[in-house]
């Protein structure tokens, strides 16, 4: 049996929650997995926060997060696409981004790499970190559609019920099925906006 480490503990952690969800993952379920003693855990990891936050720090460690954008828009978009590649590959564990802050310097070089950026567009610090934050919540919203697609979990507002005269708009959506489509819509509007806000910036 391999020796016990953090890194077997949170991998191990990462491949529970794929596959039973995030909820599993508990100090007594991992000790059961790794076939140890719970209290061996505590000699590698502080707290179950502690494993969580190493499945947030392996999630990006994975992630094909561009390093060297040409400029914010790429990292904007690249960022959204490799959060949603990781959501797929990582459907269960993926919920730790919900729940955990980034941790790791390869979470940390993605901000610093899309702070320069968006600094070199004229955007302030504060300006800049609005940025980031506002295309992190676009990446996570996509990312939990495609985790859900991905373990089979995807649901469907009901609107068959609904009354054609109160509703006529919404029924109207019946053909709308393809989620891409709102996907690739949202990321749009994103770098529709951040442009904007980039013109400002440089108007100042």
């Amino acid at each position: 049996m391999p020796q016990l480490s953090r890194d077997r503990i949170v991998t191990t952690a990462r491949d529970l929650a794929d596959r039973d969800g995030l909820d599993s993952v508990t100090l007594r379920r991992l000790a059961t997995e790794l076939g140890v003693h719970v209290t061996s855990l505590y000699n590698h990891v502080a707290t179950l926060d502690d494993i969580v936050d190493g499945i947030v720090e392996l999630l990006f460690s994975e992630a094909d997060i561009p390093e060297s954008p040409r400029n914010w828009e790429e990292w904007v978009r690249g960022f959204v696409a490799a959060v949603g590649a990781v959501a797929v590959a990582h459907p269960g564990a993926f919920a730790a981004l919900e729940r955990r802050p980034v941790q790791g310097e390869r979470a940390l070089l993605s901000a610093e790499v899309a702070l320069a950026a968006f600094a070199r567009a004229g955007l302030s610090p504060a300006a800049a970190y609005g940025a980031i934050k506002a295309t992190t919540y676009v990446a996570l919203a996509i990312g939990v559609e495609r985790a859900l697609g991905a373990r089979g979990a995807g649901a469907e507002t009901a609107i068959d019920p609904l009354s054609a005269h109160r509703f006529p708009h919404v029924l109207a959506l019946q053909d709308v099925d393809d989620p891409r489509e709102a996907w690739a819509f949202s990321v749009e509007t994103l770098v529709a906006g951040l442009h904007t806000q980039v013109r400002r910036a440089r108007r100042r």
